[in-house]
C-alpha cells in the first residue's frame, strides 16, 4: 500500500489484540488516506471490516468513499452512496407516515429502506424489513434477495448470505447475474476460494453465463490466493469466449503478478496493453510505477513514468509521491528526488504526508541542500 496505510491497518490490528477498540476516527483516517491514494477497494474493504466490528460509519466515511470513486471514475457506486446515504432517513420518514395514515408502503419503499440498512451495515433493521416484506405476501423479489445478501457478504456474514440464496428457490425466486456475482464476491471476500469456483461452475450448469464482472471477481480471487497460473488460465479462457476485456482485468492480473514479486511478467502484460483496443489510465500507470518501486526497480520506474506523458496520459499528485517515496526508500540519489519534488510542485501537485515525512528524515541526516528548504514550505 502506498504511504503508510499498511502500518496503520497493522496498528489498528494491534489495538484489537490488546483489548483496546478503535474508534471511528481511527477507521476514517485510513479509509481516508487509502481513497486518497487510489486504493478504493481496500477502503471498502476496511469499511466492511469496520462494519462487522460494529462501528458505524458516519458522514465523513461516506464522503471519503465517494470521492475515491470519483477519483477513479466509479461514478455508478458513487452515486449509489450519496443516494443511500440520505435515502434512510427519506424512507424511514416516508414509512412511518404512511403508517400513521393507514397506507401500505410499496415494494421500492421497502427496497430502499433496506438497501440504505445494509449501505450502513445495520443488518438486523435490513432483515426486519425483509421479513416484514416477506408477511406482506409476494413483495420479496431477486432484486431484494440480492440487496440482502450484499450487505450479509460486505459484513462477512456468509452462512447468512448464504441462507437467503438456498431459500430463494423455495419462494420460486430463481437467482440472477447480480446473485451470483455478490455471492462469489462473498466468498472471495472471505476467503473462501474453493467456494467460489464451485458456484462459478454452478452458475454455468444453471443456464446462467459469467460475465466480465463475474470473471473479475474470480481473478481477484486467484490472484489474491496466489493461484496465478488459473487467473491467467482464466483469461485466456475469456479471449477464446470473444468477451471483451477491459482494463480492470488487466490491472488485477498485473497486481497479482506485482504482489508475487513476478515484475517481468507484469512488465509483459502491461506492455502488451499497447497492441489492444485497452488503454491504461493515470491510475494503472500509478499501480504499475508503484509496483516497479516496490520491486526496486527505479530505472524501469523512470523510464514509465517519463513515458506516460509522451503517450499522453498525464501524471498525477499520486504518481509524483509514489516514484519520489521510490527513490528515497531505495537509497537512490537524494537529488533526483527533490528534483522530482521541484517539477511536481511546478505542477501544482504537493507531497503527500508520507512523502513529507521521508523527506525530514532526509533533512536531519544531511542527506538534501538545505537551499530545497523553500520549496518544502510551498508543499
Amino acid at each position: 500500500m502506498m504511504g503508510n496505510n499498511s502500518a496503520a491497518i497493522q496498528l489498528l490490528e494491534k489495538m484489537e489484540e490488546r483489548g483496546c477498540k478503535p474508534h471511528i476516527v481511527a477507521y476514517n483516517t485510513i479509509i481516508d488516506s487509502l481513497c486518497k491514494d487510489t486504493l478504493v477497494d481496500e477502503a471498502l474493504n476496511l469499511f466492511s471490516e469496520m462494519i462487522t466490528r460494529g462501528i458505524a460509519p458516519d458522514v465523513v466515511t461516506y464522503n471519503s468513499l465517494i470521492q475515491g470513486d470519483c477519483n477513479i471514475g466509479r461514478w455508478k457506486e458513487a452515486t449509489r452512496l450519496l443516494t443511500v446515504m440520505g435515502m434512510v432517513a427519506e424512507a424511514e420518514s416516508v414509512v412511518e407516515m404512511m403508517s400513521q395514515r393507514g397506507i401500505e408502503p410499496n415494494m421500492i419503499t421497502y427496497i430502499s429502506l433496506m438497501d440504505g440498512y445494509c449501505l450502513r451495515g445495520d443488518m438486523n433493521e435490513a432483515k426486519q424489513v425483509f421479513d416484514l416484506m416477506i408477511s406482506k405476501g409476494s413483495m420479496v423479489d431477486v432484486q431484494s434477495c440480492d440487496i440482502l445478501i450484499n450487505g450479509y457478504c460486505k459484513g462477512k456474514m456468509i452462512d447468512k448470505a448464504h441462507n437467503i440464496f438456498k431459500e430463494m428457490p423455495l419462494r420460486g425466486l430463481v437467482p440472477d447475474i447480480v446473485t451470483y456475482n455478490t455471492f462469489i464476491d462473498g466468498f472471495r471476500k472471505a476467503r473462501r476460494l474453493q467456494e467460489a469456483e464451485k458456484l462459478f461452475s454452478e452458475m454455468q450448469g444453471c443456464g446462467q453465463h459469467p460475465n466480465i464482472q463475474t470473471y473479475a471477481v474470480l481473478l481477484d480471487a486467484l490472484c489474491s490466493n496466489q493461484q496465478l497460473s488459473k487467473a491467467i488460465e482464466l483469461l485466456r479462457e475469456m479471449k477464446d469466449k470473444k468477451l471483451e476485456l477491459d482494463i480492470v482485468l488487466y490491472t488485477i492480473i498485473i497486481k497479482g503478478l506485482l504482489k508475487a514479486g513476478k515484475i517481468e511478467s507484469a512488465t509483459e502484460v502491461f506492455s502488451g496493453l499497447s497492441s489492444t483496443v485497452v488503454q491504461p489510465n493515470v491510475w494503472k500507470y500509478n499501480i504499475m510505477i508503484k509496483g516497479l518501486c516496490n520491486g526496486g526497480l527505479l530505472v524501469e520506474a523512470e523510464k514509465l513514468f517519463r513515458e506516460m506523458e509522451q503517450k499522453g496520459c498525464s501524471a498525477d499528485g499520486c504518481t509524483y509521491n509514489t516514484i519520489i517515496r521510490g527513490f528515497i526508500i531505495n537509497n537512490e540519489a537524494a537529488s533526483r528526488a527533490m528534483g522530482l519534488m521541484h517539477e511536481m510542485v511546478e505542477r501544482g501537485f504537493s507531497a503527500d504526508a508520507s512523502t513529507m515525512e521521508l523527506i525530514v528524515n532526509l533533512l536531519s541526516k544531511d542527506r538534501v541542500d538545505p537551499t530545497m528548504l523553500p520549496l518544502l514550505k510551498n508543499s
